[in-house]
């Protein structure tokens, strides 16, 4: 009996101590560390969503049509949507987010790509599934 009162004790004393470590790390993960300053030549987000890209002859090749992140926070693509007109007949694909270059110009950000509208719009397409929440390359 007094072997299972003490298997008892432990399992309470066990249980207790990790929800108590449990707690003390989800407070610390809300409470977290806060910015005092901000990088001054970040590229914000809102300044790339839907924004017209261009070819390095200043014409205009398409628009970003949304922003792929891996699991820790970097954008490793962009969705451009290239062609059409209105929207009828576009195609989607994807580049690396390395591949786009901002500059300032005219007091907008100014994105631009090395490559052609007939080069994006040869690449192969991506689509958004959305069952699956996610953009996936089409097949030919």
């Amino acid at each position: 009996m007094k072997k299972n009162l003490s298997v008892s004790v432990l399992t309470f004393l066990v249980v207790a101590v990790s929800s108590q470590i449990a707690t003390a790390e989800h407070d610390a993960a809300v409470t977290g560390d806060f910015l005092k300053t901000l990088p001054t030549d970040a590229l914000l987000v809102s300044n790339l969503h839907t924004q017209a890209i261009y070819d390095p002859d200043e014409k205009k090749v398409g628009k970003i049509e949304d922003l792929l992140l891996d699991r820790s926070g970097k954008i490793e693509a962009v969705i451009i949507s290239v062609g059409g007109f209105l929207g009828v007949g576009d195609k989607e694909v994807a580049v690396p987010f390395e591949a786009i270059k901002a500059s300032e110009k005219e007091n907008k950000t100014w994105l631009t790509i090395d490559a052609t509208k007939d080069a994006l719009k040869s690449a192969p397409g991506v689509s958004f599934d959305k069952f699956k929440g996610v953009w996936i390359v089409k097949e030919k």
